[in-house]
């Protein structure tokens, strides 16, 4: 009796154990081969270095004076290329600066409907121009997304002369928009004919006319640039605030293309500029416009750990704004890479890298990290080694899975 006792407590345990092997091997055949694997195609990603800081420019500019110092009508807009002897401004004895900024408005909203009336666009191209509107607005859309109104202006103009266009197509003719128009100018004529005697001006010599100043002309100069020392920096940019433009000013000429900008940044990043290099400059505050402009100075102010870097430009975009003081972005840096994030990264054999698929074999690929994002990497693309591949671009990289291993078959 005692040795079929035993003879049953040992088929007991035997088949307690079988029934074990039958659930470890079951669950690992699962694990193996019940998932659903998902991958990505491995491309290259573009980490950047990008600084933005107020810059200051310097220019050659003559301040245009008057007898009057009333309303003005304005020749022509500011940024023009003119001519000798051309027309640019009638000052008027009466009026005031509320005036002059009234007369801007309207020169502004005159020159959008002009833009929009009398237009040669077919029904035809409706398409077209709603498509052109929709790209406008989103832009708006965008810009004010990122708190950049700085670029709202020229979006807004693009966005309300589209409307307009398809609106005069829509209805069949522009009567309103042309009511609107005449309007304007009526309102114009009435403002001007309140001013009194008048006194014409005309350029001296052809150069490029701007109708604001803003009171720093005679200091913000080429020259002032060529001696620039931090304390002097320091001292223009507290003038700035204090600056403002003569009563008798209706405008600024400049005769040269040329003009410079002081950028400070910080003293570690000068590692990053080389003289005489050219550089992309984006001026949010005039729509984003891109400029190149070259690093002709290097002046270090080590009281305030900045570099003061001193760039020369030649390029004048249509409405761009001479503001004395306004924000400059520029990249400065980039590295790229294909973009692995951290938690797919494991070791095999002491080496780092990621799984991939290929068919449905998996493989390991190794790694060599030129970038650590916060949590991602950017790692080298097109590394050649027969011994031990390294991950290239369009590798499927594995997301998930269990028990991975080079070599494994999916099924």
């Amino acid at each position: 009796m005692k040795f079929k006792g035993n003879s049953f407590g040992q088929r007991v345990m035997l088949g307690i154990v079988f029934v074990l092997i039958f659930v470890y091997t079951f669950y690992h055949m699962t694990s193996l081969f019940g998932e659903e694997i998902e991958t990505y195609a491995a491309g290259i990603t573009t980490e950047r270095t990008v600084i933005s800081e107020d810059a200051y420019l310097f220019r050659d500019e003559t301040v245009l004076t008057s007898l009057y110092t009333g309303a003005v009508d304005y020749r022509v807009a500011s940024g023009t290329k003119v001519a000798k002897d051309q027309e640019l401004a009638a000052v008027y004895e009466n009026g005031t600066a509320q005036t002059r900024q009234t007369l801007l408005v309207l020169d502004q909203q005159i020159a959008l409907l002009e833009k929009s009336v009398g237009s040669s666009l077919s029904a035809l191209e409706m398409g077209a121009l709603k498509q052109s509107v929709k790209n406008s607005y989103n832009e708006i859309v965008k810009l004010l997304a990122l708190r950049e109104a700085s670029g709202l202006s020229g979006a807004r103009e693009e966005l309300l002369v589209g409307l307009n266009q398809m609106d005069g197509l829509s209805q069949g003719d522009q009567a309103e928009a042309y009511a609107t128009l005449d309007a304007l100018r009526e309102q114009r004529s009435v403002l001007l004919a309140q001013g009194g005697d008048s006194q014409l001006y005309r350029a001296e010599q052809s150069g490029y006319f701007y109708t604001q100043t803003d009171g720093c002309e005679e200091f913000f100069t080429l020259s002032a640039v060529q001696n620039l020392t931090p304390e002097r920096f320091a001292s223009l940019k507290e003038s700035v605030a204090e600056a403002s433009a003569s009563e008798d000013a209706y405008g600024k000429i400049s005769y040269s293309s040329e003009w410079m900008l002081v950028l400070p940044v910080d003293i570690k990043l000068s590692d990053y500029f080389e003289l005489g290099q050219t550089y992309s400059a984006e001026f949010p505050q005039n729509d984003h416009v891109q400029i190149p402009i070259t690093l002709e100075n290097m002046i270090e102010d080590t009281e305030r750990a900045q570099i003061l870097l001193v760039f020369s430009a030649d390029r004048l975009p249509t409405d761009f704004s001479f503001d004395r003081c306004q924000g400059v972005r520029m990249e400065i840096d980039s590295i790229s890479g294909i973009y692995v994030p951290k938690y797919l990264v494991e070791r095999s054999g002491g080496a780092r890298g990621v799984y991939v698929l290929r068919g449905n074999v998996v493989y390991f690929r190794r790694i060599e990290i030129v970038y650590t994002g916060e949590d991602y990497y950017l790692v080298r693309s097109g590394i050649e080694d027969k011994e031990y591949p390294y991950l290239q671009v369009n590798d499927l990289i594995i997301l998930n899975g269990k028990n991975m291993f080079d070599g494994r078959v999916l099924d």
